[in-house]
């Protein structure tokens, strides 16, 4: 009996070695999902309840949505908290009158479980008209008036139209009299123009949105009895040569009666009156432009714009200017105009302007060079899908390429005794491919991967020089080409760019900008070592350069924080051609003598003006009405 005992127990004992402990195995965790509720257009609140674990800690829960059936965690969902128990969750980011799944997750160690899908639709939004009051009717005269309102809501959907309408009776409509005073909520003015002299009138403040149209309340007001003089401003005189120059005016109240005729007059006395010499441009409000012709060399004149109706003239500020003396250079200007539907392709001799394209497509002059009587100015003008690179000798024209897809574009423009040499790029339907043409026979500079331009182009003897960019993907090489040789000006790593090269004696010199990873730069670099014009506190550019002597001149800008100042760098010391309160920039600079020319533009606050300076002074080659540019300046 002993020995049968000692027998199981060594059984025993063999069987409990022979047994592995292991922890228990971990499973999905159990969650229902809550109902949803509280249901708006954008947001509803839904949740859940994990009952159970699975073994295992539960580190994330919520839930997760689409509009089709069994949304997973990898698309829209929420995260809230962690382990076991009832939890709540916002959904958010909805679109109106839509409808959603949602269901409740719960992830653990060995994954993530789901509850069942609930299924609701989101609400529409409620629109409604929007909210207008209407502003006090101030500065009354015989034929206007200025009103505005105040749109204080929008009705949950946007204003696409406010401004005031205006009749005789009580209630006006805006399919009646009205001002459209841009859109979207706030307050506006708006200005009456039309009205008949001792004349009652209703007015009221209006804003529409998709709902429809709301007025404010009905403000009565009457008009003048007594009419008088226009109210006419002068505009600056500009395109001034030896013996014309180009001003203008604003006639912008007629004083209570229709003005019959405007213009300008000018004398070489203070304050010339319009039985002098004189222009008639037109008649009525708005801006007009003159132009004086008949003028003496080197001579000061004194000019005002003049607006006459029944009561008599009115006249603008005195405005004085010289004409310039005989002798004096010829200033080429190449750039272009809006013309309203396209552009024009421009060339200013003297500040008189030469249309070099119809107007009818978009197009540029780019760069002009004079060598001795001839005039090429180099650019594009889009021939309906791709641009076509051009040359314009004396105005006849010459298309250069036409290249694929986008087409092809001509940058500068030099010539070296009887080879005309040309810089552009030609898109070969994947990149732009840096180009130069010499005597229309084109040599490509680039195999880059990516997208390139050739910016410019200066001979010195026999070697051509080519300036512009390749971009590396991330960033962008400034670089030249010399013989079609590349030079890499930076390192790619950042943008940067070249547009200016000048070569003076043995020196090659460079204008462009290289980005510091927050701001761009402006960069000279000479025989490739570069200097910063700006210290990168702002955005600047160094468009253009020019040598003279030992002086070197770079065009460009630097942004005050606000907007873009034009600027002249002589010998790295900024001077500021304009004032900072519009954009603007120095694309091209000349030096002539002791003379600076610069050609750029300026914002005038609804267009942007080509303009030329010469020495700091400043001249608008075009009136404001359209935009335009000047891109190239040459001095001859």
């Amino acid at each position: 009996m002993k020995k049968l005992y000692f027998i199981l127990l060594l059984a025993i004992i063999s069987f409990n070695c022979q047994k592995e402990l292991s922890a228990p195995e971990s499973l999905l965790p159990t969650i229902t999902t809550s109902s949803t509720s509280s249901i708006t257009n954008t947001t509803a609140l839904s949740g859940g309840n994990i009952t159970n674990d699975g073994g295992a800690a539960i580190t994330a829960r919520g839930v997760c949505w689409a509009s089709t059936p069994n949304p997973l965690v990898t698309g829209n969902h929420t995260t809230n908290g962690t382990g076991t128990g009832e939890f709540v969750s916002n959904i958010t980011g909805l679109t109106a009158n839509t409808t959603y799944y949602v269901r409740a997750y719960a992830t653990n160690s060995d994954g993530t479980a789901y509850g069942a899908d609930s299924v609701f639709t989101t609400t529409s939004p409620t629109l409604v008209t929007p909210t207008v009051l209407t502003s006090a009717i101030t500065a009354i005269t015989a034929t206007t008036a200025t009103a505005g309102g105040n749109v204080t809501a929008d009705g949950s959907t946007p204003v696409t139209a406010r401004g005031v309408c205006w009749s005789t009776t009580a209630n006006p409509q805006v399919t009646g009299s009205h001002t459209t005073d841009g859109s979207g909520p706030g307050i506006f003015t708006s200005a009456i123009t039309g009205l008949t002299l001792g004349t009652t009138y209703h007015v009221r403040a209006y804003a529409t949105n998709m709902i429809g149209t709301v007025y404010g309340g009905d403000s009565v007001f009457t008009t003048t009895t007594t009419a008088g003089l226009a109210t006419v401003t002068t505009a600056s005189v500009g395109s001034i040569t030896a013996l014309t120059a180009s001003s203008g005016g604003t006639v912008s109240a007629d004083g209570g009666s229709p003005v019959t005729v405007r213009g300008i007059c000018w004398a070489t006395s203070a304050n010339p009156v319009a039985t002098g010499n004189h222009t008639t441009d037109g008649s009525g409000l708005g801006v007009f432009a003159g132009y004086m012709s008949g003028l003496t060399a080197g001579t000061t004149y004194h000019v005002r714009a003049y607006a006459t109706n029944s009561v008599g003239t009115a006249y603008g500020g005195d405005s004085v200017f010289t004409t310039t003396s005989v002798g004096t250079p010829d200033v080429y200007v190449a750039g272009y105009e809006s013309s309203g539907t396209g552009d024009f392709a421009k060339l200013w001799k003297n500040g008189v302007p030469t249309n070099l394209t119809g107007g009818t497509n978009e197009a540029e002059a780019r760069s002009v060079f004079v060598s001795g009587t001839d005039v090429y100015v180099a650019g594009y003008e889009k021939n309906g899908t791709p641009d076509v690179a051009k040359l314009w000798k004396n105005g006849v024209v010459t298309n250069i390429a036409v290249g694929a897809c986008s087409g092809a574009n001509a940058s500068g423009v030099f010539v070296s005794g009887s080879d005309v040499y040309i810089s552009g790029s030609v898109d070969d339907c994947t990149n732009d491919i840096p180009t130069v043409w010499k005597n229309g026979i084109a040599t490509s500079l680039s195999g880059a991967s990516f997208a390139a331009a050739a910016n410019s182009v200066f001979v010195s003897g026999t070697d051509f020089y080519v300036s512009g960019q390749t971009n590396t993907g991330a960033g962008s090489f400034a670089k030249i080409w010399k013989n079609g040789v590349a030079i890499n000006l930076t390192n790619g790593v950042f943008g940067a760019d070249a547009f200016s090269v000048y070569v003076s004696g043995t020196d090659v010199y460079v204008a462009g900008y290289e980005y510091n990873g927050s701001k761009y730069v402006a960069k000279l670099w000479k025989n490739g070592v570069a200097t910063s014009l700006t210290n990168g506190t702002n955005d600047a550019m160094g468009y253009s350069v020019f040598v003279s002597g030992t002086d070197v001149y770079v065009g460009g800008s630097e942004s005050n924080g606000t907007v873009n100042v034009a600027k002249i760098w002589k010998n790295g010391v900024a001077s500021s051609l304009t004032n900072g309160t519009n954009e603007a920039a120095v694309i091209s600079v000349f030096v002539f003598g002791t003379d600076v020319y610069a050609a750029g533009g300026e914002f005038n606050g609804t267009k942007f003006v080509a303009k030329i300076w010469k020495n700091g002074a400043v001249t608008s080659l075009t009136n404001g009405l359209n935009d335009a540019g000047a891109y190239s300046i040459f001095v001859k």
